[in-house]
């Protein structure tokens, strides 16, 4: 299962090395080009159209001053627009260029020509055809880029920068979106593959503690079995020489069972005779830590009441605390 798991990781790690979701961003991008191109496209034909609408009526309004100030004159002379010149310099728009021609004679003169226009665009060009002041006349308006283009153009690129402007800061929020999940699922992935290192040294520990315990059990049982084969009562004593631990042997021997010895003193069960020399023994395992030997009589029940034995006994001393108990084996002599 672990290994399974591993391979998944691999893998998905592996796939992982690609911000994931940049189909996102990537998808804004085509879209807010294309919508900021097709949007600027529009709007710039919208403002074209109103351009050329507003340039036909400053042309109309150019014609209905020149007929109106027309009317009522008698003279057709060049003379006649004279007074007109002066208004019609003022309301004539920048980018625009007018151009009056007589009909009555063929001449390649106009009768009067104001404004400039540059880079003039002659298929946009307007003529209306007056008959005032005894003759009859050609009003020709002709407007430059910077009348209808220019705005058009200037408006297509406006509405584009701020488009792109905008798909801009869309795929930026979306890549740095793409990052923080790369990261997210690095430190995810991370956490799964420490999760699995620790797992994994969790169940490395379970199966040494398995095996200690084994070991512990088997070095126990076999302990006790060489206890039992030794025919020597063994026991452990507190401090102050009260039973903590005597091995079953003692049932055999003396005829006692271990749970009665229990927190007893060791020395109710010696001769009343060899109880001293006991407590010397006991004192001299204490002051010189070594093993001490003594021969006495242990007091058993019923048949085996008296039971010689060779006793040793060595005093279990702690860094810190100082001797904290005793153990001895006791041989049948």
């Amino acid at each position: 299962m672990d290994s399974g798991l591993d391979t998944t990781l691999t893998s998905s790690g592996a796939r992982r090395s690609v911000w994931p979701g940049l189909w996102v961003p990537t998808v804004l991008l085509v879209l807010g080009v294309t919508l900021s191109l097709a949007i600027a496209n529009l709007v710039a034909s919208q403002a074209e159209e109103l351009a050329r609408r507003g340039y036909q009526a400053k042309h109309q309004a150019i014609v209905n001053l020149i007929a109106s100030q027309l009317q009522g004159q008698a003279s057709s002379a060049d003379n006649a627009f004279e007074p007109l010149k002066s208004a019609l310099t003022s309301m004539l728009p920048e980018h625009l260029s007018l151009r009056v021609d007589t009909l009555e004679r063929h001449t390649k003169k106009p009768v009067l020509e104001i404004g400039s226009a540059e880079s003039p665009l002659s298929s946009h060009a307007l003529r209306s055809e007056l008959d005032a002041a005894g003759g009859k006349w050609m009003v020709t308006t002709l407007p430059g880029t910077g009348m209808l283009a220019a705005p058009a153009q200037n408006l297509h690129w406006i509405v584009l920068s701020g488009g792109l402007t905008l798909t801009a800061l869309a795929v930026a929020l979306a890549l740095y979106l793409c990052r923080m999940n790369f990261q997210h699922q690095q430190a995810i992935t991370r956490h799964q593959r420490k999760q699995l290192a620790q797992n994994q040294q969790m169940a490395n520990l379970q199966v040494e503690k398995t095996v200690l315990r084994q070991a512990l059990n088997e070095s126990e049982l076999r302990s006790r079995d060489l206890v039992t084969l030794s025919g020597a009562i063994t026991a452990e004593l507190d401090d102050l020489g009260q039973i903590g631990f005597i091995s079953s042997l003692v049932a055999d021997l003396l005829g006692l069972a271990p749970s009665d010895l229990d927190q007893r003193p060791f020395s109710a069960i010696v001769a009343e005779a060899d109880q001293h020399r006991f407590d010397e023994c006991l004192q001299a395992s204490h002051n010189d830590h070594t093993v001490a030997r003594i021969d006495l009589t242990l007091v058993g029940h019923g048949e085996q009441a008296l039971v010689p034995v060779m006793m040793r006994i060595k005093a279990l001393k702690d860094p810190v605390q100082g001797v904290t108990g005793y153990r001895l084996s006791a041989q049948p002599a």
